[in-house]
């Protein structure tokens, strides 16, 4: 059979790759210097303490081989519960609490539970493009609303909910990816009071609070919120980006009946997240290793992001400009003048140097900014971003010689 006599479903008729991820095969060249991948650092991950988690689960591994519950193990989902009050967002571990494949799972949960062809959705302007696609996959149309250095823009979002009437928004109120902004906690407010207000369903992503490096802390939009206000709430977050990656562990926390069909989808997906690292990952959290590690986290990479922003401030004579951000993994950069920072990437990946292009965040390419790039500090240690940086900066003399 020809793929031209195969019927696939509109959403996968032509499917771009991930442009991150396609920008892998430079980025993992010997002696090219990534800023590409919002990856943590292997270097950093709490080898001795997951082992020791590990070693413990395995002495009980038979009671971790067989399937698990769909919802989560509830050592688990406890911990996860934990984790969330944590952060002001309490959850009863087994009402409303979902043990899923990262908090990207958890997304794609709820957007098949909520959202259906010609139903409308908003994300902010730029957005992570793992996001766009969780969303459009279900045949919704994205309405995407500017996302600044202070955030989504209140008066442009409320425009858009009164004008398309969305069923659910997409936020990420904490170190954004890829723009690395953050809420205040008054913004945060007013956000919860135009989901409410509209009635639409709120969908709040949490994978870097935890990684703060400046400023205040501020709660989630969940924490805001009292009980009945909850059920126009979903909050999401991972041990991705402060344990590992490989577990695979994300969760939600939301309202019981939401939560309910979630489960029913999360049947017909995978059946269950895998019990044996879910009991690794509840072992490493009970143990306190996850709260004991995590200040060592935010020391590196908070001087890894000081390294960043000092050395582009310095080298680059204004031509790349930035608002610094407070944690997160991120420095979302503009180049001036005119600059593009398509037109600078190949330049830049034969100095050995690699970013993301700020287009590959833009959901409507109508809206996007051509200037922009994302630049991960994570997972590069402060000496190769010093060497990354002149790089790049030279990748800019290269483009202007032109």
């Amino acid at each position: 059979m020809s793929s031209g006599e195969m019927q696939y479903a509109p959403p996968f008729l032509n499917p771009a790759l991930s442009p991150i991820r396609v920008l892998l095969s430079y980025a993992n060249r010997p002696g090219t210097v990534s800023f590409a991948g919002g990856h943590p650092d292997v270097s950093l991950f709490n080898v001795d303490a997951l082992r020791e988690a590990s070693e413990i689960v395995s002495s009980r591994l038979a009671g971790c081989l067989q399937y698990g519950e769909t919802g989560g193990q509830p050592a688990m989902r406890e911990a996860a519960a934990n984790l969330s009050a944590g952060r002001g967002v309490k959850a009863d571990p087994s009402s409303e609490v979902i043990i899923t494949g990262g908090s990207q799972q958890a997304l794609s949960l709820v957007a098949q539970v909520m959202l259906t062809v010609g139903d409308k959705v908003i994300v902010e302007n730029p957005c992570f493009p793992s996001t766009d696609q969780a969303l459009r996959h279900t045949g919704a149309q994205l309405i995407p609303v500017t996302s600044g250095a202070s955030g989504i823009e209140l008066e442009e979002l409320e425009e858009a909910i009164r004008q398309h009437r969305p069923k659910m928004m997409c936020v990420v109120a904490s170190f954004s990816n890829p723009s690395g902004s953050t809420l205040s906690a008054e913004k945060r407010k007013k956000l919860l009071g135009l989901a409410l207000k509209y009635k639409v369903l709120l969908v709040e992503d949490d994978p870097y609070s935890d990684l703060r490096y400046a400023g205040e802390p501020v709660p989630p939009i969940a924490a805001f919120a009292d009980e009945e206000e909850r059920n126009w709430i979903v909050y999401l977050s991972s041990l991705s980006k402060t344990v590992a990656p490989a577990l695979r562990i994300g969760w939600m926390v939301a309202p019981a009946e939401l939560r309910r069909r979630c489960l029913v989808a999360k049947q017909a997906d995978d059946l269950s997240t895998s019990p044996w690292t879910q009991e690794i990952a509840a072992e490493y959290l009970r143990a306190g290793a996850f709260h004991s590690h995590l200040p060592s986290l935010i020391k590196t990479y908070g001087h890894r992001c000081e390294t960043m922003c000092s050395m582009i401030t310095e080298l680059s004579g204004g031509r790349l400009t930035f608002t610094k951000p407070e944690g997160g993994m991120f420095v979302w950069a503009r180049l001036t003048g005119g600059r593009k920072a398509q037109d600078l990437l190949q330049h830049a990946i034969d100095q050995e140097v690699v970013f993301v292009p700020g287009n590959a965040f833009y959901p409507d390419p109508s809206k996007q900014d051509p200037s922009t790039l994302r630049m991960s500090f994570a997972s590069v240690n402060s000496d190769l971003i010093i060497e990354g940086v002149k790089r790049l900066v030279k990748a800019i003399d290269i483009l202007d010689a032109q």
